[in-house]
Order: structure tokens, then sequence, then C-alpha cells
């Protein structure tokens, strides 16, 4: 079977590092620099003190894409303006794993008749250009936007310790991870901590459970202990991880609150729901991302 992989980044870096390992894979970044130094010195794969080189076929994704049997679409949700274009019109699988729900409205006009929505659990950090340290062992749920979610070839297939796990509604899906993005992300990038700190801190507790009853209310939440419970035990689990945003933030780059603090706010407007906390929240990481890109 023959992959692709659009986007350098960590995920793009991690799922190339992967599944290079049975596929024939080829990754596509977003200049030259990258495409080549990678195809010169190999991926580099870290995890548990262990460190591995993976040869890995890199091309610029301005050198155009090829046919695939599956192609994963792995960058941010703001560069989907760039990325989209040049797979809409592909008759090929399709597996988008952005955050937030800004790239449905994009998937209704693609051409390909099997498009699949992925949510990665893996904690993975870049390390320049060429390395991919793998900070947590996750799995990565996939469920189908439109044809057979059973023709999903990966569900079938042994990939080490990358598994995929078949789900149901992509829409339930989706809320749940956007939920814990909106509560941990923003959260952490303000407060300049790791994610542990949001549970075990009782001041940022007291704020972290004060807006998840702002988020219920907006979403109507049914099963709001099941759900906070899971946002928690994502904390726990990535307590020593310092999330997307924080790293963002840090490092002068553009974050993705528009896609996902930006999308709660549509949501609460349309629902006539309030929503105080998340355009505090919101405001904030705009201020934030403004001042550290000058």
């Amino acid at each position: 079977m023959n992959i692709g992989i659009i986007g350098g980044g960590s995920i793009g870096l991690l799922f190339a590092a992967y599944l290079s390992d049975t596929y024939e894979t080829t990754l596509y970044t977003r200049t030259k620099k990258q495409a080549d130094v990678l195809m010169e010195l190999g991926l580099t794969l870290k995890r548990d003190g262990f460190t591995m080189i993976k040869r890995v076929k890199v091309v610029p994704i301005s050198e155009g894409i090829t046919y695939h049997n599956l192609l994963f679409i792995a960058v941010k949700q703001y560069q989907m303006e760039d990325v989209f274009p040049i797979i809409q019109d592909r008759e090929m699988p399709l597996v988008f794993l952005q955050n937030g729900f800004t790239h449905i409205k994009m998937m209704k006009e693609a051409v390909s008749k099997e498009i699949y929505v992925g949510v990665v659990e893996h904690g993975a950090l870049k390390q320049g250009n060429t390395t991919v340290e793998h900070t947590g062992i996750g799995v990565t749920r996939i469920a189908v936007y439109s044809g057979n979610l059973d023709d999903f070839p990966l569900y079938h297939e042994e990939v080490g310790t990358f598994p995929f796990i078949a789900e149901k509604d992509y829409q339930e899906m989706l809320l749940k991870k956007l939920l814990v993005n909106a509560m941990i992300n923003p959260l952490t990038a303000i407060l300049k901590v790791e994610n542990g700190d949001l549970i075990e801190n009782p001041h940022f507790y007291s704020l972290f459970k004060k807006y998840f009853e702002e988020l219920s209310n907006i979403f109507e939440l049914e099963n709001r202990e099941h759900i906070f419970c899971h946002i928690e035990q994502v904390c726990l689990a990535t307590s020593k991880n310092r999330s997307s945003m924080l790293k963002d933030i840090e490092s002068g780059r553009r974050t993705e609150i528009d896609a996902i603090t930006g999308h709660i706010m549509e949501i609460a407007i349309e629902r006539g729901k309030p929503y105080e906390m998340t355009a505090f929240i919101y405001s904030l990481v705009k201020g934030m991302e403004s001042r550290e890109s000058e």
C-alpha cells in the first residue's frame, strides 16, 4: 500500500516515522529546505530513550502530489487554506487530522468519495526539521465522513505500536476532542504551565471547572460528569506535556485559537448561549499571539 502524508510538523513526522516501517510512504513538506535535509539525514524518531533513523521519501508540496491509496492531511487548521486547493480535486482516499470543525466545511467541496476524519491521541514534539520525539503513546481514532468505515485499510493491518481505532460518529468524536483542546490548550498557554498543573494547582483547577460549566451549557452536554472526567484524565496522562498552543506562543508562531475557541464562540452566538469566559480566553490568547510574533 502506498501512503502519502502532507505536513512536516510533529504529527506528519510521527506518522511518517511509523507508517514507513510497513508501507511505501511519501511525506510532503511546505519547504524545499526541510525536504532536502530529511532526504539527506533521514527522519529521526525518539522514544523511550531510544533513537531511530527512518528513511522516507520526502517531496516539497510545491512539486505536486501523486496518487496514494491513503493520503493523510496533517497540517494545522489555519494552513488548510493553502493545502486544500491542492487536494480538492484528487480522487483518492483522504484522512483529515485537524483540530476543531472548520475543515469540515472544506471537505464538502472535495471530489473524493472516500473521506475520513481522524483524532490523534499521541504526544509528539518536533525538534528541528528532521526529528520528532514520541512523548506519549496513544491511538489514532478514525471516523468516516463519506464512504464506508470498513474500507479504511489500516483497521485491518498491524502497525506495531501505532494503532488505528474505528469510531462511528465523526461529529461526536470531534466534539470530544474540541472540548479537550478548548480546556487544555488556551489555559496552559495563558498560565504558561504544563497540562497537569491545571488539575494539581487548586486555583487553576477552580478556573478549569468553572470554564467547563460554560462549555457544558454552550454544547448542552448530557453526560457532563463523564466528559469532565475524560478531560481530567487527559490532563493527568499528559501531566508533564506542554500543550501545542503554549509551544506556539513561546515560539512566536500562530496558534489554532480561531479553530478551537473562535469556533466555540460562533456556536455560542448561534445558540444564544452566554460565552463570557470563552471570549475572555480568546482575547487573551490573541493578544499573546500578536505580542509574541512582533
